[in-house]
C-alpha cells in the first residue's frame, strides 16, 4: 500500500484552494458583467423613454400648430366655411392617428403611418416619431388648476344651448399634497356659519378647500356698456358668487343671486362638500360641486344668444384644481353641452425606437388672446392712494396725494 506524503496532502489542498478560488473570481466576475448590462440596459431603456417622451410632445406641438391655424381661419365662427376650414375640420373630426398628415401641415404624407422627429436628414439614425396624433376640438369640460396669485378667465362656449354651469374644485392631487402636514386624511369642513370677517390666512387649515369666487361676464347681440350692473328682471350680464366650502349648505344656486349690493346680505354661500372624500375613496373627483343657473343677458329672452365668460379665483390655498362641465335645463329634462373649441384635447403618442410614450394634453385656445388683469397698479416704490367713490363729479377731492413724492 502507498501513503501520499506530506508534499503530495500540502499540494492536493492548494490545488483545491486554487480552484475554488478560481470559480470565486469567476462567479463575482459573471455577477459584475452581468450588473453592468442591466444597468446599461435600464440607462439605455431610460433614454429612449426620454426620447419617446419627446416625440409625444412633438407631436402636440405639431398639432398646436393645426388649431391655432383653425382659430386663426375663424372657423368656429359663424361665417361660411372656408375651404381650408372644411380640410382642417374634417381631419380633426376623423379621429384617425394621421389626423395632422390630413391636415398638410407637416412634411408627412396622409398614407404615412407615422411623422419622423428631425431637423435634419441626420436625425432619422435617431429612429424618433410621433406616430399616433388625434385632435378633439370639442370636450365635455374644461380642466385646470389655478392659485391664489391669479385667476383663470374661461369663454362659455358651446356647441349647443346651455343655462347651467357646473364647478367642482379640490381634487385629491390638491388633498395628497397637503395631507402629510394636515390633521388627517379627510378634509376639513367648517361646520358653523361663514365667519365675517374671514380668517387669516394661517388660520385656514391646510386640507381645506379654497374659498372659491365665481365672476360671470355675458353679454346678448345688443350689448350696451351700461347693461352691466343692470337688472332687466331676472336677467343680468355681470355678477358673483364666493363659495365658502363646509360640511352643509347647497350644492345648487343661481347667478341672479348676486345680492352684494344688499347690504343687510350675507355675500358668502355654504358649499356642501364632501366630508369623506379622502386620497382612498370619496363619491367623486372633487370634494366640492355646486351647480349654478345662468340667467339670460339684459336685453335678451333665451340663452342661445348670448356670449358668456367665467371668471375664476381662489382663496387661501396653494393651488387647487378644478373642472367646469356645462348642462342645458329644459322643462324636466337636463342635457350636457360640450366645450366649442374652447380647450381642445390632443392625445399624442410617441416612439424612440421600439419603446413607445403617450401624452395628454389639454391647449387653452379662446383664454390665450384674452388678457386676465391681476393687479392694477405694479410699482417698486411707495404710492399714495385716494379713494372717492361717487355718483357726483362735483364731489371730487383730489386728497393729499398730490403733495406727496415717492420714496424709493
Amino acid at each position: 500500500m502507498h501513503r501520499l506524503s506530506k508534499q503530495s496532502e500540502s499540494g492536493a489542498v492548494s490545488l483545491f484552494i486554487v480552484i475554488f478560488s478560481a470559480l470565486l473570481i469567476t462567479i463575482i466576475t459573471v455577477a459584475f458583467i452581468r450588473i453592468m448590462i442591466q444597468q446599461q440596459e435600464q440607462a439605455t431603456t431610460n433614454d429612449l423613454s426620454k426620447s419617446a417622451l419627446d416625440s409625444s410632445y412633438a407631436g402636440v406641438e405639431d398639432a398646436k400648430r393645426a388649431i391655432i391655424r383653425y382659430q386663426t381661419l375663424d372657423c368656429a365662427g359663424a361665417g361660411a366655411p372656408t375651404t381650408d376650414c372644411v380640410h382642417l375640420t374634417d381631419a380633426f373630426n376623423s379621429q384617425e392617428c394621421n389626423t395632422l398628415q390630413q391636415t398638410g401641415l407637416v412634411s408627412a404624407k396622409p398614407e404615412d403611418k407615422e411623422v419622423q422627429v428631425q431637423q435634419n436628414p441626420n436625425d432619422s439614425q435617431l429612429e424618433q416619431a410621433y406616430t399616433c396624433v388625434k385632435v378633439q376640438l370639442n370636450t365635455k369640460d374644461y380642466l385646470g388648476d389655478i392659485n391664489s396669485d391669479a385667476s383663470r378667465l374661461i369663454h362659455l362656449k358651446s356647441t349647443g344651448a346651455f343655462n347651467q354651469v357646473t364647478v367642482e374644485w379640490y381634487s385629491q392631487q390638491d388633498l395628497t399634497s397637503n395631507v402629510a402636514s394636515a390633521s388627517s386624511g379627510k378634509v376639513d369642513l367648517y361646520s358653523g356659519l361663514p365667519p365675517l370677517p374671514l380668517p387669516k390666512l394661517n388660520e385656514w387649515p391646510q386640507n381645506r378647500p379654497a374659498l372659491l369666487r365665481l365672476q360671470l361676464l355675458q353679454f346678448g347681440k345688443t350689448f350696451n356698456l351700461s347693461d352691466f350692473n343692470k337688472n332687466d328682471g331676472l336677467n343680468r350680464d355681470d355678477a358673483s358668487l364666493f363659495l365658502y366650502p363646509a360640511n352643509y349648505g347647497d350644492t345648487t344656486a343661481s347667478f341672479s343671486d348676486d345680492t352684494r349690493m344688499n347690504s343687510n346680505s350675507s355675500t358668502l354661500r355654504p358649499v356642501n362638500c364632501d366630508p369623506t372624500f379622502s386620497t382612498t375613496g370619496g363619491k367623486g373627483a372633487y370634494a366640492c360641486t355646486m351647480t349654478i343657473s345662468i340667467p339670460n343677458p339684459v336685453g335678451t329672452s333665451d340663452n342661445n344668444n348670448r356670449d358668456a365668460y367665467l371668471r375664476v379665483d381662489e382663496l387661501y390655498n396653494t393651488s387647487t384644481n378644478f373642472r367646469v362641465t356645462l348642462q342645458n335645463v329644459n322643462g324636466g329634462a337636463v342635457s350636457t353641452a360640450d366645450f366649442n373649441a374652447v380647450q381642445p384635447a390632443v392625445d399624442s403618442t410617441g416612439r424612440a425606437n421600439d419603446l413607445f410614450r403617450r401624452v395628454k394634453s389639454r391647449i387653452d385656445l379662446e383664454g390665450s388672446s384674452i388678457p386676465s388683469l391681476e393687479a392694477a397698479v405694479d410699482i417698486t416704490g411707495s404710492l399714495c392712494k385716494t379713494f372717492l367713490v361717487t355718483d357726483n363729479a362735483s364731489d371730487y377731492n383730489p386728497g393729499t396725494c398730490q403733495d406727496q413724492t415717492s420714496s424709493p
